[in-house]
């Protein structure tokens, strides 16, 4: 199994040795027209996800998403106390053109209310163009640039973000009818992997990536309201919202 879908008490690989930097050309259709912007109501949305295995908090992620930006902070409930920030641009056809994580280590923290303070460990950014994604590992020793290939439209995929989860729902959403399967780009190892998606009645849709299943609770405009990982007993909640 990748490493980007094993149990979460570790960051499974999370951005790996990655941090990416740089800005690219929003994704177009295989035809080259760029699908219809999803309204600005639907667009503009923020909230908190609180992730619970066995009724224990692992792990929250606050979101602020606009019609071109998706920025976030998931903390992680571990003995390092990690946040790993992230920003995103955002294309018209809610592809993602860019990604950029932060990840400190705050040791004895992790909780929702703090904010994302301690020390830096790792660095990244992808850059999404056509079909590759260009990442930028940025040490202390300086940057290094890798190019990886991957699919057009490619979402990040960063274990537990459900807002990225999201993002791929949105994606789905984009055109008509919508797409049954999106492809996710690993932070963790670079890989791409496809997933499907089903609506499961009226209001719920199944996300696979792999044999790995989410359960997702979404609105007319592709919100997702919870969720779970039945597999991993995971359970996501969502509070708070605009």
């Amino acid at each position: 199994m990748p490493l980007m879908l094993q149990a979460m008490t570790q960051l499974p690989g999370l951005v790996g040795r990655l941090i990416l930097a740089g800005a690219a050309a929003f994704a177009t259709l295989a035809g080259g027209e760029v699908l219809v912007a999803q309204s600005t109501a639907a667009a503009s949305d923020s909230g908190m996800f609180i992730i619970r295995h066995a009724g224990d908090t692992v792990a929250t992620e606050r979101f602020a998403r606009t019609a071109t930006t998706l920025n976030g902070t998931l903390a992680i409930r571990n003995a390092s106390g990690t946040f790993q920030t992230y920003a995103t641009v955002l294309g018209p056809d809610a592809s993602v053109a860019l990604i950029d994580v932060t990840v400190r280590e705050s040791p004895g923290s992790g909780r929702a209310s703090e904010p994302p303070t301690g020390r830096v460990t790792q660095r990244a950014r992808v850059i999404f163009k056509e079909d590759s994604a260009a990442v930028d590992d940025i040490r202390n020793t300086g940057m290094q640039t890798r190019i990886f290939g991957t699919e057009r439209g490619a979402v990040p995929y960063l274990n537990l973000s459900f807002a990225l989860l999201e993002q791929a729902v949105r994606r789905s959403r984009a055109s008509t009818p919508a797409a049954t399967r999106v492809p996710f780009f690993n932070l963790g190892g670079g890989q791409t992997l496809d997933a499907t998606v089903a609506p499961l009645g009226t209001d719920s849709l199944r996300l696979a990536i792999g044999s790995v299943e989410f359960r997702l609770r979404v609105d007319a405009w592709g919100r997702v309201l919870g969720g779970s990982i039945p597999a991993q007993q995971l359970v996501a909640e969502r509070v708070g919202g605009s």
